[in-house]
């Protein structure tokens, strides 16, 4: 998949998208496609399927739990601001 593909920009180069400010997400995502980016193509240079197999599963595997955590945390305040505005 190549870089500028609409899922792997976010589709944040699409005219029809808000412009998204700079922000720590933004940038952990970036570096961590770039590390998968890099993995894939030692891969193809080494011929080998299963070189950095591990370490792209544990990045993948962070960034699923980071937005579990993040919903989670959506659905907390969610709970929280319903509960306060019913007081």
């Amino acid at each position: 998949m190549k870089r500028t593909h609409p899922f792997c920009t976010l589709n944040l180069s699409d005219p029809g998208h808000a412009e998204v400010p700079d922000c720590a997400s933004r940038e952990r995502l970036s570096l961590a496609f770039a590390r998968l980016q890099t993995i894939q193509d030692m891969r193809a240079q080494r011929q080998d399927p299963r070189f950095g197999r591990s370490v792209e599963d544990k990045i993948v595997w962070r960034e699923l739990l980071d937005l579990e955590l993040q919903e989670a945390d959506e659905q907390i305040e969610r709970i929280a601001e319903a509960s306060t505005s019913g007081e």
